[in-house]
């Protein structure tokens, strides 16, 4: 079962070029499946669970500017255990422009550690068809580069760790780049940024690509990881 809502892009959402910066493209896809979540859910008792994403990956086909009307929809894709399974596809006048593949993990708010979905939760969630693959990736383990990050008080959010948006302020800092030079990004989350005043951002250019992990400044946790393909 699908969702769309038509968006208006204000100015106040944009990077210095008026491009949809990277952090408010993922909050806004962020945003509509929890607003799909919440319709689809009406009905259960969920007062207990949070919806957490686990990874994206978006293909950027053309940036959004400010002003730009758009339709953001997304699909479900497939629903498991511990995993949902999410399309996302933005048009502007009726063409496609961005897609997205995203992962969400169900959370048990007290414990927060992922549980496993209920039979009629999963029931709850109508699949439709694929219209983006999430692609498969390698990635390094070796970088170039690092560089210690600031952890705000203003980036925590309401689960008291780093909001999953906030990273891509992170890296952006960390690997100087600009939406409208994006292809394609990915971000895998693997622990939360709970608790911690610094931390180190790692990447390495090669050709057109960026590979970068965020990490703990006092052993090897690895907060999230993940790849740029830049247009040129």
């Amino acid at each position: 079962m699908s969702y769309s809502k038509k968006i208006k892009v204000p100015y106040m959402l944009c990077d210095r070029y008026k491009n949809l910066s990277i952090r408010n493209l993922i909050s806004i896809m962020a945003d509509i499946s929890l607003n799909h979540s919440y319709i689809l859910e009406k009905d259960m008792d969920m007062a207990k669970y949070r919806w957490i994403v686990y990874s994206w990956d978006v293909e950027i086909i053309n940036a959004i500017r400010e002003n730009d009307r758009i339709q953001v929809s997304t699909h479900v894709v497939g629903m498991n255990k511990f995993y949902a399974h999410r399309n996302f596809s933005i048009k502007r006048d009726g063409e496609i422009i961005v897609k997205a593949y995203g992962v969400f993990l169900l959370v048990d708010i007290d414990r927060m550690r992922p549980v496993k979905m209920m039979p009629e939760l999963i029931e709850t969630y109508k699949r439709d068809e694929k219209i983006y693959e999430k692609p498969s990736i390698t990635y390094i383990k070796n970088f170039d580069e690092s560089k210690e990050i600031i952890v705000r008080y203003t980036d925590i959010d309401s689960n008291f760790h780093v909001n999953n948006a906030v990273y891509f302020d992170y890296i952006n800092d960390l690997c100087k780049f600009d939406i409208k030079d994006i292809k394609f990004f990915n971000i895998v989350y693997k622990n939360e940024i709970r608790n911690k005043k610094v931390i180190i951002g790692e990447y390495k250019k090669f050709n057109r690509e960026i590979d970068y992990r965020l990490r703990s400044t006092e052993d090897n946790t690895i907060y999230s990881y993940g790849k740029i393909v830049k247009n040129v």
